[in-house]
This record gives C-alpha cells, sequence and structure tokens, in this order.
C-alpha cells in the first residue's frame, strides 16, 4: 500500500512538470499556429487591386505563371501584401510576370 501511495506521488509530480513545460509564457514568441508568408506569381496584365481584393492569373512560380492565361478563381486581400507588386522577368512571348509576396 505505501508503495502504491509513492508511486503516485510521483506519477502526480511529474504530471505537474509536464503541464508546468507545456504551458506558454506570455514574455516569450509564440512558436507556430501562424501562417507563414506565400510567395506568388502573375501575368502583370491580369493583376487588379479594386476594394481591398486582389485579383490576377496566380501561379506557385514564375514559368507556370507563363502558361495560365487567364485569371484565378484566388483572390488575395490587399492588407494581406507583404510587398508591391515586382516585375521579375517576362516569358518568352514578352508577358511580363510580376511576383508577391503575401499571407
Amino acid at each position: 500500500m505505501m508503495r502504491w501511495v509513492v508511486s503516485t506521488g510521483v506519477l502526480l509530480a511529474v504530471m505537474a512538470l509536464v503541464t508546468s513545460a507545456q504551458t506558454e509564457d506570455p514574455g516569450q514568441p509564440q512558436l507556430g499556429g501562424g501562417q507563414s508568408p506565400n510567395l506568388s506569381f502573375c501575368q502583370e496584365r491580369f493583376y487588379d487591386e479594386d476594394d481591398g481584393l486582389i485579383r490576377c492569373n496566380w501561379a506557385v512560380n514564375f514559368n507556370f505563371a507563363c502558361f495560365v492565361s487567364y485569371p484565378s478563381n484566388k483572390i488575395i486581400q490587399a492588407g494581406s501584401k507583404l510587398s508591391e507588386p515586382e516585375v521579375v522577368g517576362e516569358c518568352d512571348n514578352g508577358e511580363r510576370i510580376i511576383k508577391l509576396l503575401h499571407y
């Protein structure tokens, strides 16, 4: 019986330590849980920013942006921009491709 009481006491003490180690300290930076920035590419002629929304023929990389010949259904909130659109090159047909860093 005494052995069970000691074992239970040790178990409860370990659980308390683990629980306190898992709680977040408000003074420390929060890790995880946030959204990572995205880098999107599109043809400059499709870029349209209106009423707080950004529309374009969004693609995941420069090369793919050259082949997407119509605006996509993806809409980005203008408030999520981390940078202004920047021309990063031209496709073989002369279309200028821009990139946008956003959330």
